[in-house]
């Protein structure tokens, strides 16, 4: 019997977005969260959000708006290590930069810069937004990429802030990311993605990602320490969610080094005009899709929960191969990593499944399943909103795709823990409407897995 708790109670809709923040603050008692009416359309870049967080009745405290956010990662609101205060990224003098706001007194500081990630002694690192919005990422709508003429920058890519004492400098420049290791001139519109702090908070994880000719991309999942020192190469292909499993390993969805990776690494294929790239793809796609032979297949040989030493060019192990079969959006407990929390893409009946991971073990946990409701995105207003998202990008995707996947609608559980590993919080919209709830895994996760009988 599923035991999820509603845990946002109001007018409006409830979301907080990604699976890779702690979503309490250290004493638990505060919930971080963000409150808007209308989830039909991409995000209006002249309709705020509110911003604030959710007390021990379930009921919403606004302390502020922010007019920074997506649905799919929010607006990156964070608790600073063990105080009561949060950073949240917003338009300030037309720059996506972010603000700190004490939730005891209620005050507000401004910060020059955005931030992705903190470390709990307040240094904070900022991606580049409008690029991100503009080739389709999770960005922020309504700035403009002042970079956009560049495959590549050297004024663009890491920031790294304090929030108390306000110091800056550019930690590595996409420049000099896009050179590391490879040929920048493969790709085109190279951006990052996805910071995320180790357990120990030394090393950033993050993906480099940029378009190919064929209307692909690729990823490359790299790490630096946050003094901007010793940037590696994991590994490069199909790669997408991923969490740090312990300070020197990352368990990431994807497959490297399959046939499609290898030919658009070729020379034939770089020699192939542009004008023959569309029937290229579909020698491509036969490739993608072509089903490994033999038992002995290499974990790079198809898509899988992979595990990578903190190292370059890694050699993959499995995390959970037979138990955990698809994508989703990873986190391990803060309490106890040996525990993951993850979620499914929906079903060909919409439904998509909560459930636990004991890598240990090897054993899963389903909690629960929460379908998708009917509602579709109002086109209409949607195709405003979009102005600014590159063409090639909006060609590839459609409108209907991209109104839908980044208005509310679209509405991933992006399960995230409490910090002592009792509960854990994700959002859904089966009940008609976009809220937050809860979960407590407390008898599952505390009792070192004696509970854990579901595979």
């Amino acid at each position: 019997m599923q035991q999820e708790k509603v845990l946002t109670k109001g007018k409006g809709n409830f979301f907080f977005g990604f699976h890779d923040l702690v979503a309490w603050n250290a004493a638990g008692d505060k919930l971080l969260a963000l409150r808007i009416d209308n989830i039909l359309t991409p995000p209006n870049p002249d309709v705020p959000c509110d911003i604030g967080y959710v007390n021990g009745d379930e009921s919403f405290v606004k302390l502020g708006e922010t007019y920074a956010y997506n649905y799919p990662q929010g607006a990156r609101q964070q608790w600073v290590g063990n105080t009561d205060l949060f950073v949240v990224n917003d338009r300030i003098n037309g720059a996506w930069r972010s603000k700190v706001y004490n939730t005891t007194t209620e005050e507000c500081t401004e910060l020059e810069h955005s931030t992705h990630v903190i470390t709990d002694d307040g240094w904070a690192f900022g991606l580049d937004y409008a690029r991100l919005y503009r080739v389709g990422g999770y960005g922020y709508t309504g700035l403009p990429d002042a970079y956009a003429n560049e495959h590549v920058s050297e004024n663009t890519g890491i920031v790294k802030h304090n929030i108390h004492t306000k110091a800056a400098s550019l930690l590595i420049s996409l420049k000099e990311i896009a050179h590391f290791q490879l040929n920048p001139n493969l790709g085109n519109n190279h951006y990052l993605t996805h910071l995320l702090l180790n357990p120990s908070q030394t090393r950033l994880a993050f993906l480099h990602r940029y378009k190919l000719k064929d209307g692909g991309e690729t990823t490359r999942l790299m790490t630096i320490g946050v003094d901007g020192k010793d940037l590696k190469c994991l590994a490069s292909g199909f790669l997408s969610h991923f969490d740090w499993k312990d300070d020197t390993h990352i368990a990431i969805w994807g497959r490297t080094g399959s046939g499609v990776e290898k030919l658009r690494s070729s020379l034939l294929y770089r020699m192939i005009p542009s004008g023959l790239i569309s029937q290229a793809k579909k020698v491509i796609k036969k490739l993608m899709y072509k089903k490994p032979k033999g038992a002995a297949a290499k974990p790079n040989a198809a898509f899988n929960w992979l595990l990578f030493k903190d190292e370059n060019n890694a050699e993959p192990a499995f995390l959970a191969k037979g138990i955990v079969n698809e994508d989703g959006h990873p986190m391990f407990c803060p309490a106890n990593r040996d525990w993951m929390i993850c979620d499914t893409y929906p079903d060909e009946n919409g439904i998509r499944v909560l459930f636990l991971f004991q890598y240990s073990t090897q054993k899963r946990v389903d909690l629960g399943t929460y379908k998708m409701i009917d509602t579709k995105p109002d086109l209409k207003e949607s195709a405003a909103y979009l102005t600014g998202v590159d063409k090639g990008v909006m060609k590839a995707f459609s409108l209907e795709q991209m109104a839908f996947t980044r208005s509310g609608l679209h509405c991933d559980l992006h399960p995230r823990w409490k910090k002592d590993g009792t509960m854990v919080a994700f959002d859904s919209i089966h009940e008609g409407k976009r809220l937050i709830y809860g979960y407590d895994v407390s008898n599952i996760v505390l009792n070192n897995g004696t509970t854990a009988t579901h595979s």
